[in-house]
């Protein structure tokens, strides 16, 4: 099985103040108006799925509050130009002041400059490139910066897995070079060297090359950091070559498109991931969430599920207690 690694470390934190800077002027009984922009297809299409899902609840908890959310919904196919293009009309058009999205650390970038012009306030559940952090008054995550994974997992590979010579497969985007970057960097300051570093394109379904180039380093373990469905896709076709060397990866291993693809390759595969119980039977809110989430969808709540919930829960929180 995958080995999950809980790092308590992975502390969710938001300030409601940048409220303040938002001006708002709702009326109170009026519907808050938030826009979610977030991958329904393509590569991070389960993850966009994950927020939709966990957004809706959200609305349907405050409505027996009299609290009256509309949600907005769009894809942004994880591309920049589309959640760019989607901001823009939700704001000028829909008049929409707060927005989720994306899962992209890319295309949550690309919408710093749009928010920041408008002085309306974006909220990420899933984007974790460490450029984000204190990027915009305007912006907010519930999810930490990939340093905080990525320093984890080459903590556990040199001092727990005992290994002192690594390679990394990474993709090439703000989401994987993040986690590169600062492993590598980790990694070295504790004494370990990087035999090599391979970069793959978004959406790659051709590991062939980077395959042989792996066997022929002979690392003692490979650090993973990609998509769901590109590392299932590797991981397929790393079982297929019958190759033998421990792999580290990161949290998006664990999604569905990920696992499915991969099958039986995925097996030992170990997983640094934040600590997440989603029926804490210390938290009311959480309990409220999870018997919520449970009777509304018929499964077990993923993290991401609960992000999409946050997302909501928090920017209502903030309209709420700062005007």
């Amino acid at each position: 099985m995958v080995k999950i690694i809980l790092k308590s470390v992975f502390a969710f934190a938001i300030s409601i103040l940048f409220f303040t800077a938002c001006n708002d002027t709702t009326n109170e009984s009026e519907a808050i108006k938030i826009g979610i922009i977030v991958p329904l297809t393509g590569e991070l299409g389960s993850y966009g799925k994950n927020i939709e899902d966990g957004a809706k609840l959200a609305v349907e908890v405050l409505k027996k509050d009299s609290i009256d959310v509309d949600l907005i919904l769009a894809d942004s196919k994880g591309q920049t130009k589309e959640g760019i293009s989607l901001l823009q009309k939700m704001i000028n058009i829909d008049r929409c002041k707060y927005f989720i999205g994306d899962i992209s650390s890319t295309v949550t970038l690309a919408m710093l400059p749009v928010i920041e012009s408008n002085k309306v306030f974006l909220f990420s559940p899933g984007a974790a490139t460490p450029k984000l952090t204190n990027s915009s008054k305007y912006f907010a995550r519930n999810w930490p910066s990939n340093i905080e994974e990525a320093n984890s997992a080459a903590e556990y590979t040199f001092n727990k897995m005992k290994h002192k010579n690594v390679c990394i497969v990474y993709v090439n985007n703000d989401w994987g070079i993040g986690l590169q970057e600062n492993f590598e960097k980790k990694f070295i300051s504790l004494g370990g060297k990087i035999l090599s570093s391979e970069i793959y394109q978004y959406e790659n379904k051709d590991f062939k090359t980077i395959l042989l180039k792996l066997n022929s380093k002979k690392p003692e373990c490979i650090y993973l950091a990609g998509n769901q469905k590109e590392m299932g896709i590797f991981m397929k076709q790393f079982g297929e070559a019958k190759l033998n060397i421990p792999i580290i990866s990161n949290t998006t291993f664990l999604e569905d498109d990920c696992l499915k693809v991969a099958g039986v390759f995925a097996e030992g595969v170990i997983i640094p991931t934040p600590a997440y119980k989603a029926n804490d039977s210390t938290s009311q809110s959480i309990l409220t969430f999870y018997n919520a989430f449970k009777l509304k969808y018929g499964k077990e709540p993923s993290l991401v599920d609960a992000n999409g919930y946050d997302g909501i829960m928090l920017i209502v929180k903030g309209i709420k207690e700062k005007g």
